[in-house]
């Protein structure tokens, strides 16, 4: 057998061209056949291919890299899929996201984007769902509204049902399936009408903030006081309101509605506004590859996150929307009511502290 570290002299002339051409150029260089110039290559470590891979590679991060920044704080008017695959990988602290169901919605001039068939739309929605899993950091949290489409034969499916195992299958690990409870909507003949719809909330390992504060709700009985154990006499609630549920009553928005805008299956500000502030922090970035009609974008802009997004239809809108929109000057408690503040402002006299103080230190205790 021949020694692979010395190539005759046909094999050293054609690894010389190989350098700087294609394996179909050397061939045809040499009157040879692709395949043995890739027999040799093999033989004397010589391919090029895996050389290839790896600046291409390189060369595609940077790339990603410098498209994001110039993507920042914007909405582009492009296809989800070419959007994501625009952006570096593990770079998102939060993808929210409300997701087209392939039910007929006219979104723009697009007469058919929802409506392909059954089995290609969830074949684009794992394509789009890697692509989710991909840009996430490690720690990061996609949020994932949807409610139900229809397969060919226009039988229901529930979207959080028929996706539940994509997002784990793409390595991302289940929290929670929020239950957004809708006070308005169509009443159907012949079945219940459909007064909720889901969000699956799926992250990157473990979540890296989780911000409960921001979506408490009022306690039905804040004065309410331990009455055994360590901390017999002692309130049993939080300054702050009850712990957060996966069951969430949002208004949806309708024709009337304040935020109403062109967008023909708009979702309210309050619904995007409580994942970026539970799964978020000030400076993290946002990705909503679905933007619509901005309502993402909005609210991490009155958050004080970065965003960026995409939309085939509704850039234009989107844009104008965050443009309009301005940082909140406080971050509301929504678990706080008139008489919980008297009950807990009462209890600190008691103790000599301050109902934030007091918040801070069950907080920490929790979390330790």
């Amino acid at each position: 057998m021949r020694n692979a570290a010395k190539p005759t002299r046909e094999e050293a002339s054609i690894l010389r061209t190989l350098a700087d051409s294609t394996y179909q150029q050397t061939a045809d260089a040499h009157g040879v056949s692709r395949g043995k110039v890739y027999t040799i290559a093999l033989a004397h470590s010589a391919r090029k291919n895996e050389e290839r891979i790896r600046e291409r590679k390189a060369e595609r991060q940077k790339r990603q890299i410098e498209m994001l920044s110039e993507m920042m704080g914007a909405t582009q008017e492009a296809d989800v899929l070419d959007y994501l695959d625009s952006l570096p990988s593990a770079c998102a602290d939060l993808v929210v996201t409300s997701i087209p169901y392939n039910v007929g919605v006219r979104y723009g001039d697009g007469i058919a984007s929802d409506a392909m068939p059954h089995l290609r739309y969830l074949g684009w929605m794992t394509m789009i769902i890697s692509d989710i899993a991909r840009i996430l950091k490690p720690g990061g949290v996609v949020f994932l509204q949807c409610g139900s489409t229809k397969d060919d034969a226009g039988s229901l499916v529930p979207l959080d049902i028929a996706l539940f195992e994509t997002l784990r299958k793409a390595g991302l690990d289940y929290q929670n399936r929020v239950a957004w409870l809708i006070p308005h909507g169509l009443t159907p003949r012949g079945r219940l009408s459909e007064r909720h719809e889901s969000a699956l909330i799926f992250s990157k390992g473990r979540p890296a903030t989780f911000n409960p504060d921001p979506a408490r709700t009022p306690q039905k009985q804040p004065g309410k006081r331990a009455f055994k154990g360590a901390n017999k006499g002692q309130l049993s609630g939080h300054p702050f309101g009850a712990w957060p549920s996966d069951v969430w009553r949002i208004g949806n928005v309708g024709h009337n509605h304040p935020e109403k805008t062109g967008h023909p299956a708009q979702f309210p500000e309050e619904l995007a506004m409580r994942a970026v502030q539970i799964y978020t922090g000030p400076g993290d970035l946002v990705i909503d590859p679905f933007s619509g009609s901005g309502t993402t974008h909005v609210a991490a802009k009155r958050t004080g996150r970065r965003f960026s997004g995409a939309d085939l239809f509704y850039a234009g809108m989107a844009n104008d929307r965050a443009a309009a929109a301005d940082m909140d000057d406080a971050c509301i408690l929504p678990g706080v009511s008139e008489e919980s503040r008297a009950v807990w402002q009462a209890e600190a006299r008691s103790r000599g502290e301050t109902p934030t103080s007091i918040a801070r230190s069950m907080q920490e205790d929790l979390f330790a």
